[in-house]
């Protein structure tokens, strides 16, 4: 099913994206500025940067001096990363136009792409002042607190955007999900209970309310949510994540199945639809069926690494040692900066006892940083395995990892060494007999 990108829009819009569409292919027309505009915002709103280019460069051929061309040129810097040059052009907007909501607008959202929130949330307060859209701009608001880590403010002007617009999606799964996190989901879920009582169609508020009750381990309430979000609007894809989520969560993998598979006409991401089947029994150990599933994922997008990681674990599992050994390198090469990968190879390597092969791959993608606990930890094993003492001496002397973490993690990693005296007493300073140095 190919979803139609003018689904949300009048025709009027679909009409003038594709006259323009046609004109810059060869065709011959003319589009004056409030239509250049609407062209513009379709474009930034559905994220298309490379056919925004296009209109703001034939904006600017025709009306250089058009403070509404250069507003959207500045959307269109922000969104490559180029936040100089678009805060330039705003700031000489804001010069001559300083009432301008919509630069205030647009340097909140720069500011905050920048990580600079509270100068974000200054902007957006003043786009406030024209009453426009406040849905949003609250949202925005509450997002940027929320980047802030300050979740009480943040769920506050969430929470003020649905009041605007209770079906604004964003900031009702925002609410959900914020109010959860800082353990007000009862509370929450007698709000959106309430909302849903006045709105008792409002899908997203039914779908909010599924959430909360999933992250409060009430799966069946979480699911029958979900389900009445569906009868509203079987189009609802993350509905269908959710209440697959709560089948998984009730031990129900056949009626999670199959809910994926109800969702695959609703979404373009097939691929992803394929690998969570594939998941679902790969958590239930029916490895085969996984396989068929993950290769499907594969078929539809074949850089896909997470699936080619599951691959390597199912065929691990299967006893297919070298073809595990491929996938893992295939999701290696095309992720070399995520480290499922890496440890998914070097416990391989661990569990056939190549200790030196395993700590060279683990050494030379080493991150060094303080969440790099998995690496430190193996490294430390195969070292020990391989009685280089002196090398792990050295290795613990860098103070990347503190020693007792480490320690703590290899016997959750390796229960087996809880009764091995030497490693205790090597890492609490004392040497290791018998051992072998570099």
């Amino acid at each position: 099913m190919k979803i139609d990108r003018f689904k949300d829009y009048d025709p009027g819009v679909r009409d003038l994206v594709l006259r323009f569409e046609k004109q810059a292919s060869g065709g011959v027309s003319f589009f004056d500025v409030d239509e250049l505009e609407v062209i513009m915002d379709y474009y930034l709103e559905v994220s298309d940067d490379e056919a925004l280019e296009t209109a703001v460069n034939y904006g600017e051929n025709l009306f250089p001096g058009s403070g509404e061309v250069r507003l959207r040129k500045a959307h269109l810097l922000s969104i490559r990363g180029q936040y100089d040059e678009a805060l330039r052009i705003l700031k000489s907007l804001e010069q001559t136009e300083p009432d301008n909501t919509d630069v205030s607008y647009a340097l909140g959202a720069v500011y905050g792409m920048m990580g600079r929130a509270q100068e974000s949330i200054d902007c957006y307060q003043r786009a406030a002042a024209d009453g426009y859209e406040l849905d949003m701009v609250y949202g925005n608001i509450g997002d940027e607190y929320y980047s802030m880590g300050q979740l009480e403010q943040a769920a506050q002007y969430y929470r003020k955007s649905v009041e605007v617009n209770p079906e604004e999606s964003r900031s009702l799964y925002n609410l959900a999900s914020t109010e959860t996190e800082r353990g007000n989901g009862e509370a929450a879920a007698d709000f959106f209970n309430k909302l849903i009582e006045d709105r008792p169609y409002n899908k997203w508020a039914w779908f909010g309310l599924g959430l909360i009750y999933n992250r409060l381990n009430l799966y069946e309430k979480g699911a029958d949510a979900y389900e009445y979000a569906l009868a509203i609007d079987r189009t609802l894809f993350d509905a269908y994540l959710g209440l697959a989520d709560c089948y998984i969560d009730m031990g129900d993998n056949a009626r999670a199945v199959q809910t994926l598979r109800d969702s695959i006409d609703y979404t373009d991401d097939h691929a992803y639809i394929y690998f969570c089947i594939g998941c679902i029994y790969k958590e239930s150990g029916n490895f085969h069926t996984a396989t068929v599933y993950l290769h499907d994922a594969l078929k539809e997008d074949p850089a896909y690494a997470a699936a080619w990681r599951q691959l390597g674990i199912c065929s691990q599992k299967l006893g297919y040692m070298e073809e595990a050994a491929g996938y893992f390198r295939r999701s290696i090469d095309l992720d070399p900066e995520s480290d499922d990968g890496w440890i998914c190879l070097a416990d391989l390597y661990i569990g056939q006892e190549r200790w030196s092969e395993a700590f060279q791959l683990l050494h030379s993608s080493y991150p060094g940083t303080d969440d790099s606990l998995p690496f430190a930890t193996r490294i430390c094993y195969c070292l020990y395995r391989l009685r280089w003492a002196d090398r792990l001496r050295s290795f613990l002397a860098t103070g990347q990892q503190d020693v007792q973490t480490i320690y703590f993690s290899l016997l959750a990693t390796y229960p087996q060494l809880a009764d091995d005296m030497d490693l205790a007493s090597f890492l609490l300073g004392y040497d290791i007999n018998g051992t072998q140095n570099l």
